[in-house]
């Protein structure tokens, strides 16, 4: 279950944000203005059962969408990427 965490809660208890995640899950670090900073993804390996390749390509489904819908850029991610490859590459 995805989860938006204040930066500054983050510095504090980052080490309790970490074990409640579970493996595929993300929180949201957000300013102080609410606006997203940065997105952690957990990589710990769950002790429960391990999901099925369905639920974890429907949790990667998820995950993209709201990136999509918080997108906030005229050109798509993979147009910014082509161009930061193309700068470093010169």
């Amino acid at each position: 279950m995805p989860i938006t965490v204040p930066i500054e809660t983050a510095e504090r208890n980052l080490r309790s944000l970490l074990e409640r995640l579970r493996l595929g899950e993300t929180a949201t670090l957000v300013s102080s203005t609410g606006a997203p900073e940065a997105l952690l993804v957990s990589l710990k390996a769950n002790a429960d059962k391990p999901q099925s390749a369905l639920e974890w390509d429907a949790q990667w489904d998820a995950l993209s969408e709201r990136v999509t819908q918080a997108w906030r850029s005229e050109r798509s991610a993979v147009e910014i990427l082509t161009e930061m490859r193309r700068r470093t590459s010169q």
